[in-house]
């Protein structure tokens, strides 16, 4: 899921905006406990491609307003970006306790899959989905675990959920690909794997093998 989460009122295409950064750094130099436009600082960070930078914000936030759910959630989503499952999993489970959201459990179960622990990153995915089931990334996550599984036709199902809410959602079509080719149906795979390459994903070398793309 890994996903950054605005809440700030600020158009996504502002944060990329020449001289954000410089704007909102120089407001909280002047107002330190202005909480909220730090977050913003945060997020405009993590845009710009600087998560260490955005990860030293959210935790001042976190520690002028302990209960931020945001800030939580992208703090979380910096650890599995930088492969600290663990450290992820550790912040998901504190905001968890204060905000029990969809979107959080769907973020522990990215942990849990990254960390090996299947069953439970299942559970939480499914936990989420039946609360908010309009979460393409929730969906395809849990295609990628039943495809882990060796359930074929959940998978598929699970990742089709996917695509009638996401078209372009190119780990998805991968996900179908896998599938259908382990079902025997090749020529759906091979149409689901080019898809997925047209959208810029990286197919397994073994896959594209398997299909002779």
């Amino acid at each position: 899921m890994k996903k950054i989460q605005n809440e700030t009122g600020i158009p996504e295409d502002d944060f990329h905006r020449e001289g954000l950064i410089d704007r909102l750094s120089q407001y909280v130099a002047a107002e330190p406990g202005a909480w909220h436009v730090r977050y913003n600082l945060g997020v405009a960070l993590m845009h710009d491609g600087h998560p260490d930078a955005a990860l030293e914000q959210f935790g001042i936030v976190l520690s002028q307003s302990p209960k931020h759910l945001e800030s939580m959630i992208n703090v979380g989503a910096i650890h599995l970006a930088q492969g600290r499952p663990e450290e992820a999993l550790k912040i998901f489970t504190s905001a968890l306790a204060v905000w029990d959201v969809p979107l959080v459990r769907a973020n522990m179960a990215v942990a849990y899959q990254q960390i090996g622990r299947l069953e439970e990153a299942e559970k939480e995915l499914r936990r989420a989905l039946k609360i908010h089931s309009e979460m393409p990334d929730a969906w395809t996550n849990l295609g990628s675990i039943l495809l882990q599984t060796d359930r074929l036709e959940e998978s598929l199902e699970a990742s089709q959920k996917a695509l009638d809410l996401r078209p372009d959602f190119a780990m998805a079509h991968n996900n179908m690909a896998v599938a259908l080719l382990d079902l025997g149906k090749p020529d759906q795979a091979k149409e689901h794997a080019q898809k997925a390459m047209e959208l810029g994903y990286k197919v397994h070398d073994e896959l594209l093998e398997r299909l002779e793309i």
